[in-house]
């Protein structure tokens, strides 16, 4: 007879609810995180230097007005990616990952590399559409 042995702990059961949740709502927070810098970055400049221009104050909220543009593009992005990967019938995501994990080491790093230079180059691109 096989039985299973459930733990009844306070603990771990809110922690298996809690981390979940702070995960599925981190991209959230981050966003709501910089639109109130966006907002209060020109006071924040004015409370630590008194002599900041308004052009100083400009600069640091264009800065952060591209960050909060380039986190809607990624999450355009991923949602558009989500849709077409669904509507085409393409193999799972864990099928995927098995072929990249057969690939080479070097053309695995020089695929991450590939990677992070696009998404700096649409961090980039948001920053210059921006200032």
């Amino acid at each position: 007879m096989n039985s299973k042995v459930i733990k009844l702990s306070v603990l771990s059961g809110s922690r298996e609810i809690i981390i979940p949740s702070i995960k599925r709502l981190q991209p959230i927070l981050i966003f709501l995180g910089l639109l109130l810098l966006w907002v209060f970055v020109r006071r924040w400049l004015y409370f630590i230097d008194n002599t900041a221009a308004d052009v100083d104050s400009g600069v640091s909220v264009l800065v952060v007005l591209s960050l909060v543009t380039f986190l809607i593009v990624c999450a355009l992005t991923w949602w558009m990616m989500q849709y077409f990967w669904l509507s085409l019938d393409l193999p799972p995501i864990k099928h995927m990952v098995s072929q990249f994990n057969t690939l080479a080491l070097w053309q695995q790093l020089g695929f991450y590399w590939a990677s992070f230079v696009l998404v700096l180059l649409a961090a980039l691109g948001c920053l210059i559409a921006i200032c």
